[in-house]
């Protein structure tokens, strides 16, 4: 079973963001996960588990 990873921000006071504003805070999220480190093991565990996986 392949694990995914979703961001999904928490809307706050009932402002609740439109779709295109969590697509932003999403790729936001990855490139700061990337620029970080954080996102290379899980990575390298995830295309163990499916080497078809695009990045």
């Amino acid at each position: 079973m392949s694990k995914k990873t979703q961001y999904q921000p928490i809307g706050g006071n009932g402002n609740e963001p439109s779709a295109a504003q969590e697509v932003i805070y999403a790729k936001e999220f990855k490139k700061a996960d990337i620029a970080g480190g954080y996102r290379k093991p899980k990575v390298k565990e995830a295309k163990k588990e499916n080497p078809n996986l695009q990045r």
